[in-house]
């Protein structure tokens, strides 16, 4: 599901993620602060995005409501992402309501219970990206899907890191925040 993000950004490196975290990371990575490009500015734009990353079949067209709810859902995810980052905790003031209007629903099978979207078309494909989230939360990799601390880059990445101490994306930020850390060290001594 992260071929889209990949496609728009060919010379980055394909970051390995449980495929629940790939794809509330790629959903949250929709709005890229650093070139400012957003994909979720147009229904047809999020129609595209969810028919790209596998998530929306058929004809099926996001309407101007589907759009508002994606837009609220990513916003919510984003929260939440930066609440893993700095360690306060899911914000439920943000996530609560947007991920409550998902049209979800409970069956058992012999596989056990498990949640599916109730309706077709777009409101299945957010509901698959709130359950992406729900399956990543019970399996415990939720808390290292994070926010890079880099204010130009905010890019949502997975922590590979054992002790989940990791506070920039794979893309160079780190280095380049180190790099300017230095710099200024250099010239604070002179």
């Amino acid at each position: 599901m992260a071929d889209d993000v990949i496609s728009r950004y060919p010379d980055l490196p394909r970051p390995e993620a449980p495929q629940a975290i790939a794809t509330v990371r790629d959903f949250v990575n929709t709005d890229d602060l650093e070139t400012g490009i957003d994909l979720l500015v147009t229904a047809v734009g999020l129609s595209t995005y969810l028919r790209d990353e596998g998530l929306l079949a058929g004809t099926a067209r996001a309407s101007r409501r589907d759009l508002e709810q994606a837009r609220e859902l990513r916003a919510g995810l984003r929260a939440a992402l930066v609440a893993n980052h700095d360690g306060s905790g899911a914000p439920v003031e943000m996530l609560g309501p947007a991920v409550e209007r998902l049209e979800l629903r409970l069956t058992w099978g012999e596989d056990g219970p498990r949640l599916e979207p109730s309706r077709a078309g777009v409101a299945a494909a957010l509901a698959r990206i709130g359950i992406a989230a729900y399956e990543a939360a019970r399996d415990g990799t939720w808390p290292r899907l994070k926010i890079c601390s880099s204010d130009a880059c905010e890019w949502a990445y997975f922590d590979h890191s054992k002790n989940q101490s990791r506070r920039w994306c794979e893309y160079g930020c780190g280095n380049r925040a180190k790099s300017r850390a230095l710099r200024e060290r250099r010239r604070a001594a002179l």
